[in-house]
C-alpha cells in the first residue's frame, strides 16, 4: 500500500493553489499566503478575509 502524502506537503499545496487568485469577498484583492488565528492561511491582501486555513491536529 502506498504511503499518503505528508500533511505539511498537502497544506503547502493547498495554499500554493489559492495564492494569486482573486478574492471572492472584495473586488480589489487577491489571495496570498499568510496567517489567520496563528494558522497558515490564504488571506486577501486587501480586505484581510481568510479563505482557507490549515492547522496541525493536537494530540
Amino acid at each position: 500500500m502506498s504511503k499518503p502524502q505528508s500533511t505539511v506537503g498537502t497544506q503547502r499545496q493547498l495554499l500554493a493553489i489559492l495564492e494569486g487568485r482573486p478574492c471572492p469577498s472584495c473586488s480589489d484583492g487577491e489571495l496570498e499566503r499568510g496567517e489567520y488565528k496563528d494558522n497558515a492561511a490564504a488571506v486577501c491582501d486587501e480586505c484581510g478575509t481568510p479563505r482557507a486555513q490549515v492547522w496541525q491536529p493536537s494530540g
